[in-house]
């Protein structure tokens, strides 16, 4: 009989990698409330009415989620990011106090073609902030991703900034006709998956005008420090006012930077866009440098009118997204695990069956404790069980005998070193704990 496999597009985590995992989710959890962000959970499903709202999702997004109907009919869909649920839980809740400053940590779903970094489940780790137009909120973003990162131990990566008001302003700059902006958005959003060219022909399928195309791919090759690049495209586009405001917000965001310690980082970059149609201001991405090349692993912007989309008090927002799985493959490719999430387990071993309900109690005390602890479910004998706690990566084995239950000192063994004491169990925890928090 064949064995069964995950669905395409899924995987299953065993225990050593959802260790790891984990270990990302509590570090940047710890971010996220550092800068004053709280918890909130959605729904995995959401109706196909909010979904597929225009200026959402689209109906056009039916292609690329998980669509489904339940056994009453009902029209639904798996999410696909977690900024469209929050903006349904914003507009829900009127008497909300503003700034709404949230974080939510969770699976999303997207029928996409399975590929390095991209699966078709996937987690996402998000920051969002409702209530304030002040660029500062996407500063503040941008430096809750950043220090992410910087907190999992990556050195070298890049902030690419842009603004959906410059692309607009730069499609009335280069004469594209305003009914093809969103088709010529979406084909400027696959240049880093296809090649110039190709970009080049596509833009010229779907009907944009040949010098309007060599004039915009002049153009979307912009990319630089913001001081040199603002003022410069601000001399040739300032006189489209969309453009200015666009430029403008770049120019608050650029110069809260310092303040928030990503300004060596940060590039502005035309060629940026970001498929979804809600962003309406700053767009953001960052890459970090590695072996490994899986694009972006943070992204998001501002999307100012989407919470009145659905129904609520006009009310303009932002956020960002880190994406666990490329940051996961990284961490792994680089060796940036090594001592990461580790903890010390216990493994109490009996000498002989005489001894098996001490062990029990035994260990129930060292949990009691703090500390992590297994005993034997199998009936081994010593050597076995010996066996299995190195198996297991156990970093210490408490060793339980007739002599040591009489005494009520117990061998630790250092499973690494070899190394062995006789003592007490408050002893034991005291030790175990005190070598946790040295690390």
């Amino acid at each position: 009989m064949s064995r069964l496999q995950p669905p395409r597009g899924t995987r299953d985590f065993l225990p050593e990698e959802m260790s790891r995992r984990q270990y990302i989710i509590d570090a940047v959890r710890k971010v996220f409330s550092s800068f004053g962000f709280e918890q909130l959970d959605t729904p995995a499903f959401e109706s196909w009415e909010l979904l597929s709202k225009k200026g959402g999702g689209g109906s056009e997004v039916k292609d690329e989620i998980y669509y489904f109907k339940d056994k009453s009919d009902r029209e639904l869909g798996l999410r696909f990011d977690l900024t469209v649920p929050l903006s349904r839980v914003v507009a829900n809740n009127p008497q909300m106090k503003l700034p709404f400053k949230r974080f939510q940590i969770g699976k999303v779903w997207r029928y996409d073609r399975p590929q390095a970094g991209r699966m078709r489940e996937f987690m996402q780790m998000d920051v969002d902030t409702a209530g304030t137009e002040k660029m500062t909120a996407d500063a503040e973003c941008i430096a809750v991703a950043f220090e992410s990162l910087r907190k999992l131990g990556f050195k070298d990566f890049e902030i690419r900034l842009n603004n959906r008001k410059v692309l607009n302003g730069l499609i009335e700059f280069v004469g594209i006709p305003s009914n093809q902006s969103k088709a010529t958005f979406r084909v400027l959003d696959k240049l880093e998956k296809v090649s110039r060219e190709e970009t080049v022909k596509e833009l010229g399928r779907i009907g944009v005008d040949e010098s309007a195309v060599s004039k915009l791919m002049k153009m979307i090759e912009v990319k630089g420090k913001p001081s040199e690049i603002i003022e410069k495209t601000k001399k040739q586009m300032g006189d489209i006012a969309v453009a200015a405001e666009g430029l403008g917000e770049l120019e608050k965001i650029a110069a809260l930077s310092k303040s928030y310690g990503f300004d060596r980082n940060l590039v502005v970059d035309f060629s940026l866009v970001r498929g979804l149609e809600y962003y309406t201001g700053p767009i953001f991405e960052i890459s970090v440098k590695a072996g490994k090349k899986v694009g972006s692993v943070s992204g998001g912007g501002r999307y100012d009118n989407l919470i009145g989309l659905y129904g609520g008090k006009e009310t303009p927002a932002t956020g960002i997204s880190l994406g666990i799985e490329r940051i996961y493959e990284i961490m792994k490719t680089e060796g940036m695990f090594k001592g990461a999430g580790d903890s010390c387990s216990i493994f109490v071993v009996s000498v002989n069956d005489s001894v098996r309900k001490n062990a029990l109690e035994i260990a129930r005390k060292l949990r009691q404790g703090g500390v992590s602890a297994e005993t034997d479910v199998m009936g081994r004998d010593m050597r076995k069980q010996l066996e299995y706690a190195n198996k297991k990566g156990a970093c210490c084995t408490v060793i339980v005998g007739p002599k040591e239950v009489k005494e009520k000192k117990y061998t630790l063994r250092n499973m690494k070193t070899g190394k062995e004491a006789k003592l007490s169990i408050d002893s034991i925890v005291k030790k175990v704990n005190c070598s946790l928090s040295q690390k």
